[in-house]
């Protein structure tokens, strides 16, 4: 780790030190010139280099101090590194350079951490980085190059709300593979045996009074109800009667604390989203569905938002059924 010119050591009185039995002054000028003045508890060599355990205390540089195993004068083994700016480096040292360990740091605008392989102070190699601040919390896991993530993942949970965003990392270009305040397939969400099964759609109206509608049944929590089908609209939504009958009987959901407008049968209206946990509609129970729950009407809908959660949807108006693949 240090290239240098000059090495001056000089011995000065113990009791200056009193919990070292063996301080000793340096000097280290390194090849830009730059002389560091530094002081050593620990153990040296017949060459007087720093060798075995011991601890530099640097006190006129950005770093703070070295700990550790050292060999030759540089850290070698077990070690770690803390700078003035409160970054800290701890892990597996060869011929000081950190090769694998965590790295720390945390103040008023928030903390970082990172966990794997090292080159130096780069995070180079498999690792997890974690980064705070008061807006979000941002997890990469993977290959890293140069304090970047390579290849792999990484998710983004806002602190506001309980929105999550899941990106694959690839060649370090960032695509967007899932959010959970929107649905989308994942077969594992489906549980039920059947490789497709047939919903009965119910009839609302008649196409002779030109108001002809389908209500389909899902069951939350056990509470049945009646969705209007509108494959032309993108929320699946959950009218305000229906969902304050639903909390009476328990239903588990989660709040991203988020709202969101939508236009649909009743007009222009806001709402919040919620992941609920679980809706059973046939013989398919559901998984991790995210509703729009509505404030302002008692419309119900199913839409596109809902379906989406299948690999195929069919809808056979003659038959008035719904037909869900898994």
């Amino acid at each position: 780790m240090y290239r240098y010119l000059i090495f001056f050591i000089f011995l000065l009185p113990l009791n200056i030190f009193s919990q070292c039995d063996n301080l000793i002054y340096q000097t280290i000028t390194y090849t830009d010139e730059t002389e560091v003045k530094v002081e050593w508890c620990g153990e040296i060599n017949d060459r007087g280099e720093r060798d075995g355990k011991g601890k530099l205390n640097y006190i006129n540089y950005q770093i703070l101090y070295q700990d550790g195993t050292w060999k030759n004068d540089r850290l070698n083994g077990n070690g770690k590194t803390v700078w003035l700016n409160g970054d800290v480096y701890e892990g597996n040292y060869e011929m000081g350079t950190l090769v694998e360990g965590k790295f720390s740091r945390k103040n008023e605008d928030g903390s970082i951490t990172y966990e794997g392989k090292f080159d130096g102070n780069y995070f180079d190699g498999k690792g997890k980085l974690v980064i705070e601040n008061k807006f979000q919390v941002s997890i990469s896991e993977g290959d890293f190059f140069k304090n970047d993530l390579l290849n792999g993942t990484k998710v983004i949970k806002e602190n506001s709300s309980g929105v999550q965003s899941t990106y694959k990392v690839k060649h370090g270009k960032e695509t967007l593979v899932e959010r959970n305040d929107v649905n989308i397939y994942k077969k594992d969400d489906i549980i039920g045996e059947a490789e497709f099964i047939k919903v009965p759609l119910i009839q609302r109206g008649s196409e002779n009074e030109g108001n002809l509608a389908y209500d389909v049944e899902l069951e939350i929590n056990g509470v049945k109800g009646e969705w209007l089908l509108d494959t032309g609209a993108m929320p699946f939504s959950i009218g305000k009667i229906l969902f304050e009958r639903l909390v009476k009987n328990g239903i588990k959901y989660t709040d991203l604390n988020k709202t969101v407008s939508s236009i649909g049968v009743g007009g222009q209206t806001s709402g919040s989203l919620v992941i609920i946990e679980e809706i059973k509609i046939g013989d398919y129970i559901i998984k991790n569905v995210v509703a729009d729950i509505d404030e302002n009407n008692n419309y119900s809908l199913l839409g596109t938002q809902f379906l989406i959660k299948f690999s195929n949807v069919e809808w056979n108006m003659k038959k008035k059924e719904l037909i869900l693949y898994k």
